[in-house]
């Protein structure tokens, strides 16, 4: 069968492993692809920018013309409303299957069916329920059936029916190499960006503010939660990509890349034999030790993620459900340091109930912890999630906001997320303080300026100028690219309808 899926914005490692799967049993697979420069938080978001340069109309004529057997989208909270506006279209010129599948499509698939437009969601891991449901469409099986392809929701005669979840894929190695080509064919400006791979499904930790932990419960007695693949087989893959993609640097994308300290001490030695390129990895605190920041250093690791979140141990033990205290942060960046590893630090701006002494107190250890870089994100709330029941219990969201979630009518995380706006002013002294420590390594000329920062206008252009700078320099050079992608290249900007 022929397979479109519709995606934009970034590379997606679980529409690559899809695509590889579904090649692998002989079905076509292409890649519809909307970079988003101007309507997503990957760089700026600008609903005018976005208005007349987006590719709505040139991917539903491509739909249109290529006639798929079945539409794929990946959906998560901040894209789905753009993913709806996508298969409204398509459906009007073209009445094929349409499926949602991804975490918000895991999260809310009631709400979602409740639209037209989309025919079938798939939650949890979809690659072979996805294969299960083209199975069915291919040889024109009874609606009966339907009810025997767990993780997939469906409508019949106006009801919702959702399906049961099957268990976790236990054998990562028994899945084909994701298929790069995907997102590289459509978007070849990716292939100047590190080479993403995941090790592991899964995650250890419950931090209420992330999917994992609306997942968790979901997937109670469904299989060993933490997954990894053979030491051998990402080897393998790396190898691979190494002589067809001619990669320069790795991005390993695991939740927490240093969970097993054994697969490592086996991992680094037969990638410094084999691979030998700069790499990037997230870290935990609970989850590191000085023995694996030798391995990392050791093996070529060049920046390590270190989610923080808040530098007040109240808001990370009650709210975030991290129980990591500073003391212990501090302890992993002294490993850090003595190792020479640069280090980026997350924050989250916006728990419910955050006062401007948990600020304070954040501040305070990033001033003692100096990190080399830092991300500020604010919090968006996700459907079902921890921090989200937290919320309304609470009082700081009402059934209003709860249905604005589901609906994915929510704010981006790098432009104040699900924060109202008459606390911007609030926070954003805070956050353009906390994007300055990286820079203003003197501690004098920094506390000086602190001084002066709460009485400077425009402080949140200001440190949106400074996550953009930063974020072109160090995180996404082929941005510029981009650029040259929408206003200097007409053959290419209507390449996606040849």
């Amino acid at each position: 069968m022929k397979i479109y899926f519709i995606y934009k914005g970034a590379e997606n490692l679980g529409m690559e492993s899809l695509s590889a799967l579904l090649k692998s049993k002989g079905h076509s697979v292409r890649l519809l692809f909307d970079p988003a420069v101007f309507s997503s938080d990957v760089f700026i978001n600008s609903s005018y920018l976005n208005r007349i340069l987006n590719f709505d109309r040139q991917i539903i004529k491509a739909v249109s013309d290529g006639k798929p057997d079945i539409v794929a989208f990946s959906v998560y909270t901040g894209n789905y409303q753009w993913c709806l506006n996508i298969a409204r279209g398509i459906k009007q010129v073209i009445d094929q299957p349409v499926v949602f599948g991804g975490i918000h499509a895991t999260m809310a698939p009631d709400t979602i069916l409740k639209n037209e437009c989309v025919d079938y969601v798939i939650r949890g891991e979809g690659e072979f329920a996805l294969l299960d449901l083209l199975e069915h469409i291919s040889q024109k099986r009874s609606l009966e059936t339907l009810a025997k392809i767990d993780n997939l929701s469906y409508r019949i005669n106006g009801t919702v029916s959702v399906n049961p979840l099957r268990p976790y894929i236990q054998k990562l190695d028994d899945l084909p190499f994701p298929d790069k080509d995907l997102f590289y064919e459509a978007e070849p400006v990716l292939r100047h960006s590190p080479y993403l791979i995941m090790t592991s499904r899964g995650c250890p930790y419950s931090c209420s503010f992330c999917h994992n932990s609306f997942l968790h419960d979901l997937y109670k007695n469904k299989g060993v939660r933490i997954r990894r693949r053979s030491v051998n087989n990402v080897i393998d893959e790396l190898v691979y990509a190494k002589k067809k993609y001619k990669i320069k640097s790795v991005c390993f994308v695991d939740d927490v890349f240093t969970i097993s300290q054994p697969w490592l001490e086996d991992f680094i030695p037969k990638y410094k034999s084999n691979v030998n390129i700069p790499f990037y990895c997230n870290i935990h605190t609970l989850a590191f030790n000085k023995r694996l920041a030798v391995l990392l250093k050791d093996g070529g690791c060049r920046l390590v993620i270190l989610g923080i979140q808040s530098g007040s141990e109240r808001i990370r033990k009650e709210l975030f459900a991290r129980n990591e205290t500073n003391a212990q942060i501090v302890r992993v960046v002294s490993y850090l340091k003595e190792t020479g590893m640069p280090f980026n630090v997350d924050h989250i701006f916006g728990a419910p109930g955050e006062t401007e002494d948990d600020l304070i107190k954040s501040l305070s250890l990033y001033n003692m912890i100096k990190p080399n870089m830092m991300q500020t994100f604010w919090l968006v709330y996700f459907p079902d999630t921890a921090i989200t029941f937290y919320a309304r219990k609470n009082g700081f969201l009402n059934a209003e906001d709860i249905e604005n979630i589901e609906e994915g009518r929510v704010g981006f995380f790098h432009n104040t997320g699900s924060v109202s706006r008459n606390k911007v002013p609030f926070y954003s002294t805070y956050e353009l303080l906390f994007e300055l420590r990286t820079l203003i390594r003197n501690d004098w000329f920094f506390h000086f300026f602190a001084k002066i920062a709460f009485f400077l206008p425009f402080k949140k252009s200001f440190s949106m100028c400074i996550f953009t700078f930063k974020g072109l320099i160090c995180f996404r050079p082929w941005i510029f690219n981009k650029f040259r992608y929408l206003f200097f290249s007409q053959k290419k900007l209507h390449r996606i309808t040849v």
